[in-house]
């Protein structure tokens, strides 16, 4: 039967300490293997803690991307949705406007947006409608994804889990494992 990587990870440990406290000196040669092994104890910390980030399943992550090309823009640039206990955040930048958007759970009003400090952003009547829709667009996502991390149904009256956009309910699932 084979141990899972904590275990042998503890196990390690445990040596070590022991070693230590018979005052006997370790040493360790090989400073990458040093570095492996601080990396995956950080990684058992991380996931001990809970502040671990989760990333969507790739069909979760296309359907919101979609539903976001369908209602704010269709040239924009995504980063992968990230699910931690507490918080989802999510962002991107809509190419023709140069605006960089980040949307976290993390703040009553998650909804940010930011220009290349030299760049200057001409406040048409497009790029106001474009904000406009990019604001919406928070509300609905802060509403569906809030219930799907509480397990609540969302304010729409989507279903519990569903991604809901517009007012309409889509199938969605968890946010992958």
């Amino acid at each position: 039967m084979r141990t899972n990587r904590k275990d042998d990870i503890r196990e390690l440990l445990g040596r070590i300490r022991k070693l230590q406290n018979e005052n006997h000196q370790i040493e360790l040669t090989n400073s990458n293997d040093v570095k492996k092994i601080l990396n995956e104890n950080r990684l058992i910390l991380k996931e001990e803690n809970g502040s671990d980030i989760q990333n969507v399943t790739p069909d979760e992550q296309k359907e919101e991307e979609n539903n976001f090309k369908n209602t704010v823009s269709k040239l924009v640039k995504f980063t992968p949705i990230k699910v931690y206990r507490q918080n989802v955040e999510w962002s991107g930048e809509l190419i023709r406007e140069k605006i960089k958007w980040v949307f976290s759970l993390n703040e009553n009003n998650g909804c940010y947006i930011s220009i290349e400090s030299e760049d200057m952003l001409q406040l048409t009547t497009e790029v106001i409608e474009t904000l406009k829709k990019l604001k919406g667009y928070y509300d609905v996502w802060s509403d569906s994804w809030g219930s799907r991390l509480t397990g609540l149904p969302s304010e729409e009256g989507g279903e519990t889990g569903g991604a809901t956009t517009g007012g309409e309910t889509e199938a969605g699932g968890g946010f992958g494992a």
